[in-house]
């Protein structure tokens, strides 16, 4: 399965706003801090932001290529 910049940007920007929404929910005591969490919040922020540059750069590339 190929993605298109469009889906990356998409599925980085879903991870980042867990990466973010989980450590606040765990700062308001709504959910139980521990290192699965954490841990998970961690890698869906790094891998967010990595889908982002990844989805920004092929969407450029193609642009610049051309159709």
């Amino acid at each position: 399965m190929k993605l298109t910049p469009t889906q990356f940007l998409v599925l980085g920007f879903l991870l980042v706003t867990y990466g973010m929404v989980i450590p606040w929910l765990m700062v308001l005591q709504i959910l139980e801090a521990n290192f699965f969490l954490s841990f998970t919040s961690y890698a869906a922020t790094f891998t967010g932001l990595l889908f982002g540059v990844v989805g920004v750069a092929t969407y450029y590339r193609q642009r610049r290529k051309g159709p």
